[in-house]
């Protein structure tokens, strides 16, 4: 049984996995995939400076492949699709412009992405693979589990996964790893994911057994929580700005007539008095 575990997976292996991608895709798929690992990245606006940019209907298509390649949500979908076409534009050109210290160093440039409603830290780095898909991975759930099998609290293809800024950390600097040594001319980042897909829709044991399948556990995208958490801040921090500017405005004057009436004894138990006022 060959190796599969990503510190150990040998070059042959890698090959033979990848090669496996075009026929495990569903048939139903595949008109998206062309258009998310070909035509998208071919016709992407690049601009004499080097940076990139990706259309409105481009960050639709590829949030639909996303989406349908896991768990579709058609909110997450919805929220995506009511940013402006001008906005996305230069949201995108931002984030490509940004100087890079490393091949890894991409998270500066996730964090302008995730500014664009319905756009979650994993959705942002599968734009970032297209406009670069030799060096920037895509944060995708397979990818994940099949990097960080070993780490603590892992389940194989079932590990829970938060979408954080560490966990991307870790996931960048794992697919560098793999592919310094199998050859950083001949794997690109979006091999790895390719094979971590495939393995992961196989449910291969890393440690070379196949798991017993038990739904699509391994399936389900966090992601439409990460959005959801992120408008409720902005709402949040709207409806705290409302209580601060009352907490803040100045008390309201008490006429003495007032005064006194709130001083008047309340009635015996067992007595009613009328509230009315005394004309």
């Amino acid at each position: 049984m060959p190796a599969y575990h990503i510190s150990k997976i040998s070059n042959t292996t890698f090959k033979e996995v990848l090669a496996r991608y075009p026929t495990t895709v569903p048939e139903k798929l595949r008109d998206l995939d062309i258009k998310r690992y070909e035509t998208i990245p071919a016709t992407a606006i690049r601009e004499k400076d080097g940076s990139a940019n990706l259309t409105k209907d481009m960050v639709e298509t590829l949030v639909e492949w996303k989406l349908k390649h896991g768990t579709f949500r058609p909110k997450l979908l919805s929220l995506v699709q009511s940013n402006d076409a001008s906005t996305v534009l230069s949201t995108t050109t931002a984030a490509s412009k940004l100087p890079k210290s490393s091949i890894t160093d991409v998270q500066p440039a996730l964090k302008i992405l995730t500014q664009l409603k319905g756009i979650g830290p994993a959705t942002a780095s599968l734009l970032l693979s297209v406009l670069s898909p030799a060096d920037v991975p895509f944060f995708s759930d397979e990818l994940f589990r099949w990097c960080c099998w070993d780490e603590a609290g892992g389940e194989g293809w079932k590990r829970g996964i938060k979408y954080t800024a560490k966990e991307y950390g870790m996931l960048v600097e794992k697919v560098l790893e793999v592919r310094t040594r199998l050859g950083m001319n001949d794997v690109q980042a979006v091999h790895v994911e390719k094979v971590a897909w495939v393995l992961g829709r196989e449910r291969e044991d890393i440690d070379g057994d196949v798991e017993e399948k038990s739904g699509d556990l391994y399936k389900v995208d966090h992601e439409e929580r990460i959005v959801e958490e992120k408008v409720s801040v902005k709402k949040g921090a709207a409806k705290r700005k409302i209580g601060e500017d009352i907490d803040k405005a100045p008390p309201k004057k008490v006429s003495k007539k007032t005064a006194k009436s709130k001083e008047v004894s309340p009635p015996a138990v067992g007595t009613r008095r009328s509230t009315r006022t005394q004309k």
